[in-house]
């Protein structure tokens, strides 16, 4: 059980390294929305992302909880475009 336990750990510590990396690439792009006008909502990127990933979905089992965890991303990153653009 251990074991599992430390693996679970090192893919929680990469998931996070990921997160932020992604977040801070969020940030770039809200600069880039803001520069040129451009409305942080885009439903058909967000759902062209959703699509594309859900592709790399191998075991059919976890579609639904990936597409949910992709949907949470999604919207986390919308949370922090818009903080970003308020605080400017």
């Amino acid at each position: 059980m251990d074991h599992l336990r430390d693996e679970i750990d090192k893919i929680d510590q990469e998931l996070i390294r990921l997160f932020e990396e992604r977040m801070n690439i969020v940030l770039q792009i809200v600069s880039y929305k803001k520069e040129n006008n451009i409305p942080i909502l885009h439903f058909k990127r967000e759902e062209e992302v959703i699509r594309k990933n859900m592709s790399y979905v191998k075991d059919s089992y976890y579609e639904k909880w990936a597409r949910e965890f992709l949907q949470n991303i999604m919207e986390i990153s919308k949370e922090i475009q818009k903080d970003k653009i308020s605080r400017k």
